[in-house]
């Protein structure tokens, strides 16, 4: 990783781990969310019909799952991504729809937790402990992601001319 990088994700992890359950689901979720938006835009025309697509309260693929499924159908992420996005997804909307008093321990969201499959360290999956495998898949599945919109850069979409195109 690029030193910047280093900073900004080592800065990301402190406050990440020290976070309330409720805080480190909605966190590590918006860090995927944000990863996926950066990759999705990556392969758009640079345009602000673009930008108006990703963001906003009516923006089409604005929210979280929108993003996660496109991705997924254009082939940016792979299906294992996918199915860690989705669950990362699952367990930030039961720790945002509850009012209070919800851990990782919780039957659901426990469960949640335990359906990640993003290789743990030594293989031991944390002993099921649902949190520490929410944080690693959180962790793997962004930097999976971190330079993916970099590597699109010459490929990136742009408006072409067609043989076939409609003229003034």
């Amino acid at each position: 990783m690029r030193d910047e990088d280093v900073e900004y994700f080592s800065q990301f992890l402190g406050e990440f781990q020290g976070e309330t359950d409720r805080g480190a689901a909605l966190v590590g979720a918006a860090l995927i969310d944000e990863r996926l938006h950066r990759l999705l835009e990556s392969h758009f025309v640079a345009c602000k019909e673009s930008k108006e697509l990703l963001k906003g309260g009516n923006a089409p693929i604005g929210s979280f799952s929108a993003r996660i499924k496109m991705a997924y159908c254009l082939g940016l992420i792979t299906e294992l991504e996918f199915k860690e996005c989705e669950l990362i997804r699952r367990v930030r909307n039961e720790f945002s729809h509850q009012v209070h008093g919800l851990t990782f321990a919780d039957n659901k969201v426990n469960d949640l937790c335990n359906n990640l499959r993003a290789n743990t360290p030594d293989g031991a999956r944390f002993d099921g402990n649902a949190r520490q495998l929410f944080i690693n898949s959180v962790i793997l599945v962004s930097l999976a992601l971190w330079y993916r919109p970099e590597y699109n850069k010459p490929n990136r979409a742009k408006h072409r001319d067609w043989s076939y195109q409609l003229s003034p």
